[in-house]
C-alpha cells in the first residue's frame, strides 16, 4: 500500500474516534451555558471582583 492510502485510513480512524468526543464535550458545554434559554448554568449572579460600587464600600 502506498503511504497516501495508509495516511487516509489513519485519518478516517482518528476522525471516527475524535468526532463523537468533540460532540460530547461541546454538547456538555452548551448544556451548562447560562446564556442559553434552557441552560443549566449557575443561577446566581456573577459580579466583577473589581467592582467598587454597592455594599461594603467605605
Amino acid at each position: 500500500m502506498s503511504i497516501a492510502i495508509v495516511s487516509l485510513i489513519l485519518l478516517v480512524v482518528v476522525a471516527v474516534i475524535a468526532i463523537p468526543i468533540f460532540v460530547m464535550v461541546f454538547g456538555q458545554a452548551a448544556k451548562r451555558n447560562p446564556n442559553r434559554p434552557d441552560g443549566d448554568g449557575d443561577e446566581t449572579e456573577r459580579r466583577d471582583p473589581n467592582d467598587q460600587s454597592g455594599a461594603g464600600r467605605d
